[in-house]
């Protein structure tokens, strides 16, 4: 992971920049954050910041705010100003996934581990629940979790709820539910497969 750059002093950001709230309308128009003077054809007043793709995560976008010839995310540099502590190496986590969403209240500190479990789910998952994969090989569902950059397999099965039960169940001994990470709604999930009568699920692993 690349470290984060340093943030400019908080008397320059204070100098420079206003914390304003943002409504959920103007996420999208909105960085959270507005020049408080005029500069380099930016009028008081006027949103500080631009919308560009995120440096990594494909799809997603972010807002960075240009100050004294650097570029910033705009979430670190409302956190600071908000809360008057530095994030240093630690990134700083949207809690609603909406990167969006930089209201200095759904800012928080966060290792790499904590912003992975608050992670949304990847665009192209086809099974409709994180850590839940279609296996070609076996012809199965695969359960895993991923902790620390390191997956853990669960097991194989042919039920897609089954599997999709015991990452659930996981996630919950680990406590990632208290830390933001929504747990899969099993009466919502479809499998088709011959072993999904109600109440009636077997595992089977290997």
């Amino acid at each position: 992971m690349t470290k984060p750059i340093a943030l400019p002093p908080l008397e320059r950001l204070n100098e420079l920049l206003e914390i304003v709230p943002i409504d959920p309308s103007q996420f999208e128009i909105q960085s959270g954050l507005v020049w408080r003077i005029s500069r380099g054809g930016q009028k008081a007043g006027s949103v500080a910041g631009t919308k560009k793709p995120s440096l990594i995560t494909p799809g997603r976008f972010d807002w960075r705010v240009r100050v004294d010839g650097r570029k910033y995310l705009a979430s670190r540099v409302i956190y600071f100003m908000a809360n008057g502590e530095d994030p240093g190496e630690l990134t700083v986590d949207h809690e609603d996934q909406n990167p969006m969403n930089n209201n200095s209240g759904n800012l928080r500190l966060a290792n790499s581990d904590t912003q992975q479990i608050n992670s949304p789910m990847y665009r192209n998952n086809t099974s409709g629940v994180t850590g839940v994969t279609w296996s070609k090989a076996r012809g199965k569902w695969a359960a895993r979790t991923r902790l620390q950059g390191k997956y853990t397999y669960l097991g194989y099965y042919t039920c897609k709820i089954e599997a999709a039960r015991i990452v659930r169940d996981k996630w919950v001994e680990f406590g990632w539910d208290k830390l933001g990470r929504e747990l899969p709604n099993l009466d919502k999930l479809e499998c088709g497969c011959h072993r999904c009568a109600p109440h009636n699920f077997q595992v089977e692993s290997k």
